[in-house]
């Protein structure tokens, strides 16, 4: 570990991530982070330590020792650091609406936003927070990611066009949503409605619980199949498959692993808070949810996921009214061919399904975002639903956290390792139940935790490279080192999650993104080789990953190294102003060859601004690196576009756009770019991109009824209502 954390700190960003590497366990958690199920869950423990809220920083001595000359760790444990404005809008908006800035026009507009909102006694990052996670842009992110958090497949026998993709007027409104969480599921919203439906309206009711309600219907229309099995062997097999998907996309727990890990007891707890390695959140959810602090036998969990007797025709109820393509589902207890008792937050009838699973989740849904998690003296929930709730709330607060910052809050055992992680955690979670399940609370608090936005060390004066709190290398806190007991910016460092990546290329080429079903009912996605390369999660034996693997940059190099169009034939891009539109690069290319004097620099300057926000050249260095990239001869980048010629001209600004999509700087996040001098702002607008037309498009959807504003050619004027 410390050989690494020195190479990560002498590495680039691309460097870093090739030689981070995470080991899922959970006997213990002495070898990494985990896979794709660790990041996102905490629970609470009477023996985990720390629970006094007492601010403590570990500086466990090692068997190194620490006793090496060396000064010690910070005062206090933290340096924090804000990295201004314009840092934080770059790092806002691929988190919120899945795309890089327009260009630097767009993020100057925003920190104006800020910088006017503040001076009228406003919270201007917090409006401007609130404003993006809205529109169209932010509700495709975020269905993209909610369907991977639920495990929805997008390849082979379980994929459901039908339901997942298929979309009706239902889409457009928070009618559903609300309709789904007031009632129960035998009533009918009059309507036949799609979980493609449901998931755009939950986020324009800001309310995620009626989605995870009604996934646990839809999820069972497409079950695993098998052959030469008794249809005893194929139930056992359906319902570990549902009920594990359960665990994962639900509960953030593992069962197998709550023998040594849970809210009761851990094997890494010590009641010495600098050697505790386990700090649960202080509930006892697992006895409230499992009966046990150890859970239970496993049929017994996932007896309520039943197949047979339940989902296992086209005959039965459509809960609220869905989609045939969502199932239909028998509403009596009859056809159960295993006969194992059921236990799920208590004890649930014979023949059990997730009928009588639901009134369960609707309570506890709605107890927690009213009350909020009451625990007795002894750290035990009273009502077992809440205990299921908060659960829930827990993992999609901590799966939000890992899509902004890269890291996970928990190691494999699905429990925090430190307290700031516990303290995370448990805000998060909190505040996103505490506002019924609202998505925009839950980022609006992420991006405004100090770390969201944090600069590099030497900007600060930082009295060592290491001045955060370990949460995003909880291991780091057993260097030998005590300096590298802290976690430091290129701790943060990470790549963008794979449909964000990918369709931030696209939305800066204007090429259509990708599909994210295929058409068909035995369909995929198109160029999905790609996809699969790029991470993104396909089914639940291919649940992808966002690191970076040199099979990965290679498909990604081959698909856009020339910036051609991948042909991914999801849906069409354009202006944030304007509609769909195509090639980004033609269309800066004619504007070049048609503006008097306009230059290659002009055209490498606005490409890079278009990229990376980062107009800037910094040099004569870079200016050689850029004529190299465009195969131009020295000195051309002076040379008038119009001499080159369009064809010419085109090629280069092409293969200079590839470098800059292969760069760490479009592919990774955690670390600041520089603030760019006004005066290097490029002078080639496509249109559609200038600064009064960014400014009409965003300005309503950001500042929203609370503001006045006016646009024009320079920026925005903001007045308070």
């Amino acid at each position: 570990m410390k050989t690494q954390r020195h190479l990560l700190r002498l590495a680039s960003p691309l460097s870093a991530l090739l030689l981070a590497a995470a080991v899922p366990a959970c006997g213990d958690d002495t070898q990494g982070t985990g896979g794709t199920e660790s990041g996102g869950t905490g629970s609470g423990g009477t023996e985990s330590g720390g629970t006094d809220g007492t601010a403590t920083t570990d500086a466990t001595t090692t068997a190194a020792g620490s006793d090496s000359g060396e000064p010690p760790p910070p005062e206090g444990g933290e340096e924090l650091c804000d990295a201004g404005h314009e840092a934080w809008v770059k790092r806002a908006i691929p988190l919120l609406q899945g795309r890089k800035p327009e260009s630097i026009r767009e993020v100057r507009l925003l920190v104006s936003m800020i910088e006017q909102i503040d001076a009228q006694g406003g919270d201007g990052r917090a409006e401007v927070a609130r404003g993006l996670a809205s529109g169209p842009l932010y509700r495709e992110r975020w269905a993209t990611f909610l369907f991977d958090a639920l495990r929805v497949n997008r390849i082979d026998e379980r994929r459901n066009v039908g339901c997942y993709s298929t979309q009706t007027a239902a889409a457009d409104s928070s009618d559903l949503a609300a309709y789904v969480r007031d009632n129960d599921p035998n009533s009918d919203f009059g309507n036949e409605w799609t979980m493609a439906d449901l998931v755009r309206s939950a986020l324009l009711l800001d309310d995620l619980s009626p989605l995870y309600r009604a996934d646990l219907f839809a999820r069972m229309a497409r079950p695993l199949n098998g052959a030469n099995v008794t249809i005893e062997e194929l139930e056992i097999m359906r319902r570990g498959n549902y009920g594990e998907a359960f665990d994962a996309a639900y509960l953030g727990r593992k069962v197998g692993c709550l023998e040594c890990h849970n809210s009761a007891e851990s094997v890494t707890w010590d009641p010495d808070p600098e050697k505790n390695r386990f700090w649960a959140i202080p509930a006892l959810l697992e006895r409230a949810v499992y009966g046990d602090d150890k859970g239970r036998p496993e049929e017994e969990i996932y007896a309520v996921f039943r197949y047979a007797g339940f989902a296992d025709g086209n005959f039965g109820a459509a809960p609220w009214g869905i989609f045939s393509a969502c199932g239909r589902f028998s509403t009596d207890h009859s056809g159960d061919v295993l006969g194992d008792p059921a236990y799920l937050a208590g004890p649930l009838p014979a023949g059990a399904h997730v009928y009588d699973l639901d009134p369960k989740l609707k309570s506890g849904f709605e107890k927690l975002a009213s009350e909020g998690l009451v625990t007795d003296d002894n750290l035990e929930v009273a009502d077992p639903n809440v205990a299921l709730a908060f659960m829930i709330a827990t993992n999609v607060a901590g799966k939000v956290w890992e899509e902004a910052m890269g890291h996970p809050l928990t190691v494999a055992h699905h429990f925090p390792r430190n307290e700031k992680q516990r303290e995370i955690l448990e805000t998060l979670a909190t505040t996103f139940a505490g506002n019924h399940y609202s998505l925009r609370s839950l980022l609006t608090e992420i991006v405004l935790h100090p770390y969201f936005n944090q600069d590099t060390p030497d900007a600060c004066d930082a009295s060592t490279a290491y001045p955060l709190a370990p949460v995003f290398d909880p291991f780091s806190i057993s260097a030998a080192d005590p300096n590298e007991r802290g976690n430091g910016v290129g701790d943060m460092v990470h790549r963008y999650s794979a449909w964000v990546l990918v369709d931030s290329a696209m939305q800066a080429l204007w090429y259509d993104k990708p599909e994210r079903f295929g058409s068909g009912q035995f369909g995929a996605p198109t160029n999905l080789e790609f996809l699969r390369s790029m991470g993104v999660f396909l089914k639940d034996a291919e649940p992808g990953a966002n690191g970076i693997d040199l099979a990965g940059l290679l498909h990604w190099e081959d698909e856009l190294a020339r910036a051609d169009d991948p042909l991914l034939a999801g849906d069409c891009t354009g202006p944030v102003a304007g509609a769909c539109a195509y090639d980004w690069i033609g269309e800066l290319v004619d504007l070049a060859v048609a503006t008097p004097g306009a230059t290659m620099r002009d055209l490498a300057v606005a490409i890079k601004d278009r990229l990376i926000t980062e107009p800037e050249i910094y040099g004569p260095a870079e200016e050689d690196a850029i004529e190299a990239g465009m195969l131009l001869t020295e000195g051309a980048l002076d040379a008038p576009v119009a001499d080159v010629g369009a064809a010419d001209a085109e090629i280069a600004a092409r293969r200079y756009a590839g470098v800059l999509l292969n760069s760490p700087q479009f592919m990774l996040a955690g670390v600041p770019s520089k603030d760019q001098d006004p005066a290097s702002d490029p002078i080639l607008v496509v249109p559609g991109t200038d600064t009064q037309s960014i400014c009409e498009a965003i300005a309503p959807q950001v500042l929203g009824s609370g503001w006045s504003y006016t646009c024009d050619g320079d920026g925005v004027t903001v007045t308070k209502n």
